[in-house]
């Protein structure tokens, strides 16, 4: 029981982050995202002995809060979930959330900024793909085909593209990342 206790603390402790960002990239939410990935943690507790390989055990954490996510949804009319363009604003300017320091580190922040307009569908995917995953790996946790994979990541790149070319200016920072800053 101790060692099962202990795969599971270590697990919440090198993955709550990844779990807690790919949810608020989903939700665009901080308090939400937080309750899902408290839900997330709280229904693998059981099960997370099974997974051997911890980059299965990413995963299929992943997966989890996709699903609560997606449960989430299913219980809300699609007018409460909708987050309009004001809503959307306000939680933009949130500075330092969990979420927003892990997101900050992956892109920059009018990159991060542009992700959460693109819709959500695409949102997932660009996300995923963003932390490495492969599109075999991204079918699984979303639930879908690859093919189905493969054009929600050509489409969702295609509408950031256009998103970020009517806002942003781009630049290779001195990492040779592409970067870019809103336009004046």
């Amino acid at each position: 029981m101790d060692a099962e206790k202990d795969a599971f603390l270590k697990a919440y402790k090198d993955n709550y982050a990844k779990v807690l960002a790919y949810l608020y990239i989903l939700t665009a939410d901080q308090s939400l995202a937080e309750d899902l990935a408290q839900e997330t943690f709280l229904r693998a507790y059981k099960a997370i002995g099974d997974v051997k390989d911890e980059l299965c055990l990413t995963a299929w954490l992943i997966k989890v809060g996709h699903n609560i996510f997606l449960d989430h949804v299913r219980k809300k009319s699609s007018k409460e979930v909708a987050v309009d363009n004001a809503e959307l604003q306000n939680v933009l300017r949130v500075e330092g959330t969990l979420a927003a320091q892990v997101e900050k580190r992956i892109m920059s922040e009018c990159i991060q900024s542009k992700l959460l307009l693109v819709p959500e569908n695409y949102r997932a995917v660009l996300y995923l793909d963003s932390q490495g995953y492969s599109n075999q790996d991204i079918a699984g946790i979303l639930n879908c085909s690859l093919a189905n994979v493969k054009i929600r990541l050509h489409r969702g790149r295609q509408k950031l593209k256009e998103i970020l070319g009517n806002a942003c200016s781009f630049y290779y920072d001195e990492r040779n990342v592409m970067c870019c800053s809103p336009k004046d």
